[in-house]
C-alpha cells in the first residue's frame, strides 16, 4: 500500500489525508471498544447502511444482518477484549480509503477462554464528515482455547471454535507468498 493515494498539492492535501487516517483509526479503535462493550447500536451506526461485515466467509450485508450477527456472536461470547495492533490506511480519495489491520482478542465462551489472533480488510466511506465501515472482512490466524494454544500454534487446524470440528486456519498459510522462499 502507498501511504497517501492523494495528488500531492502540498502541505493541505498531506494534512487531510493524515487528518483522515487518524479518524480511521479511531473508528477502529471505538469499533473494538463498543464490541467488547456489547454496545450493538453503536457497532451496528459504525457500517454504512448497506454494509459488509464478513467473518472468514459468513457474510451479514446492511445493518439487520450486520445486527444479527453481532448479537449471535455477543450472546456467545459473554466477556471480550480486542487489541487491535497494526493498522495501515491507503486514502484513495476524501471520501474512500482501504485498509488493513491486526489484532488479538481474549474471549470467555462459559468455562472456556478462546485465544485469537485476526486480521481485518477493511472499506472505509466517509459520509457527511463521518467515516464508516463499507466492508469489514476478519480472517484468523488461530482461535483455540488457551489450554490448547501451546500445541495448537505449531498446527495448520488452529480454528477450534468452541462446539464446531477443527478447521485450517484462514492464513498465513492461504498467502501467495507462503512457501515462495522455500527450494522445491
Amino acid at each position: 500500500m502507498t501511504s497517501d493515494a492523494l495528488p500531492d498539492h502540498g502541505v493541505d492535501d498531506r494534512l487531510t489525508g493524515l487528518v483522515a487516517k487518524d479518524q480511521i483509526r479511531d473508528l477502529a479503535m471505538a469499533y473494538a471498544w463498543a464490541v467488547d462493550d456489547h454496545d450493538i447500536d453503536t457497532v451496528v451506526g459504525m457500517f454504512t447502511e448497506d454494509g459488509i461485515f464478513d467473518v472468514s466467509g459468513e457474510v451479514a450485508a446492511g445493518h439487520d444482518e450486520i445486527r444479527k450477527s453481532f448479537v449471535a456472536s455477543m450472546s456467545r461470547f459473554t466477556t471480550m477484549l480486542h487489541t487491535p495492533e497494526i493498522h495501515l490506511i491507503e486514502i484513495k480519495d476524501t471520501e474512500h480509503a482501504v485498509g488493513r489491520a491486526t489484532g488479538h482478542a481474549e474471549l470467555a465462551f462459559r468455562d472456556t477462554l478462546m485465544l485469537t489472533a485476526y486480521r481485518y480488510r477493511d472499506r472505509y466511506v466517509r459520509h457527511d464528515g463521518v467515516w464508516r465501515f463499507a466492508e469489514r472482512h476478519v480472517r484468523f490466524m488461530y482461535a483455540v482455547p488457551i489450554e490448547s494454544m501451546a500445541t495448537a500454534f505449531g498446527d495448520t487446524k488452529r480454528i477450534r471454535w468452541p462446539q464446531n470440528r477443527y478447521q485450517h486456519a484462514d492464513y498465513p498459510e492461504s498467502a501467495s507468498t507462503w512457501n515462495t522462499y522455500r527450494e522445491t
